[in-house]
């Protein structure tokens, strides 16, 4: 292979790669933000089984935008598992879902999990108890 050869199948590569890693970048980021949401929506499942379990209210806490806690009343709240969010990622909700000892939930909520770029997850948890991610 010459030289001149050699510096075209650079450019071919350097070019390629030039328009490649914008995607692979968003396609990693896609992918953490899924993971965190399905993390989530693991934890909520969690603390729906320990509501049946135990025969006792177990619910999600939002305490700060970076962790959440999963707390089960005996008689008091207590915090069962404490959850803490990757970097550059945020969680907020419209209520406090809260399980009962049959499985359901009330109030019905909307977790909303957004990375740093704006980006955002949301996992919905219906009045029957069913844990969804968007």
């Amino acid at each position: 292979m010459s030289l001149s050869e050699s510096c075209l199948a650079l450019a071919v590569v350097s070019t390629v790669m030039t328009i490649a890693v914008p995607s692979l970048t968003r396609s990693r980021e896609d992918y953490l933000l899924a993971a965190t949401a399905r993390q989530v929506a693991s934890n909520l499942h969690m603390a729906r089984i320990k509501a049946v379990t135990r025969n006792r209210d177990c619910r999600m806490n939002i305490t700060s935008p970076a962790t959440y806690v999963i707390e089960c009343e005996d008689p008091v709240w207590l915090p069962v598992d404490l959850a803490v969010m990757p970097d550059g990622f945020a969680i907020s909700a419209n209520a406090r879902p809260e399980f009962h000892r049959h499985g359901n939930v009330s109030p019905m909520a909307t977790i909303t999990i957004r990375n740093r770029n704006g980006r955002e997850k949301r996992v919905v948890v219906n009045i029957s108890g069913r844990v969804r991610v968007q």
